[in-house]
């Protein structure tokens, strides 16, 4: 699976996802990326230490599928544009967590829900004989966003769901 919500029903109904699911399934997707034992063992330590102090997620999302612009400044290296990668997204409480491994390294961010001021989702189809590509940009309040960029029918279908829990605990 390239893309995936981690969903989970508490006995309320609420939805509710495990930090220790969310990290497990990450830390399988880290395989494939062929990080250097160095590296490997860092990420192993900071993802491990999130779910530590945070244990309850009320939504998760993983891709291998990374928005290119994220590697377009040439700050990664590369063969971050050139090599696997894998993000992940989580929410905890009133933050929102961004996870991006590539190949030389690993960027972690989070930042209030209340920062987000918009969530942009575009459907674009790149020529007639392609199919759609979904490219989600949640906006922040200071010069940033958070880029989800879902190429195929299963990614799709993941950030949706996703994007829909992002915008119902954002009050949009």
């Amino acid at each position: 699976m390239s893309a995936e919500r981690i969903p989970r029903m508490t006995d309320s109904g609420q939805p509710s996802s495990s930090a220790a699911s969310f990290v497990h399934r990450f830390r399988n997707g880290l395989y494939e990326l062929q990080l250097s034992p160095g590296i490997f063992r860092r990420i192993e330590g900071l993802l491990e230490e999130f779910a530590q102090s945070h244990p309850n997620l009320r939504g998760s999302y993983l891709s291998h599928e990374v928005d290119p612009s994220y590697f377009s400044d040439g700050s990664y290296g590369w063969e971050a544009v050139h090599r696997p990668h894998l993000q992940g997204l989580a929410i905890e409480g009133e933050t929102l967590f961004e996870f991006l491994a590539f190949a030389n390294g690993f960027r972690m961010h989070s930042t209030p829900l209340e920062s987000i001021v918009n969530i942009e989702e575009l459907w674009m189809e790149p020529a007639s004989d392609k199919p759609f590509i979904l490219r989600v940009c949640i906006y922040h309040s200071f010069p940033a966003a958070t880029l989800l960029y879902a190429p195929t029918g299963e990614t799709q279908e993941a950030a949706a769901a996703f994007v829909s829990r992002l915008k119902y605990l954002r009050g949009f």
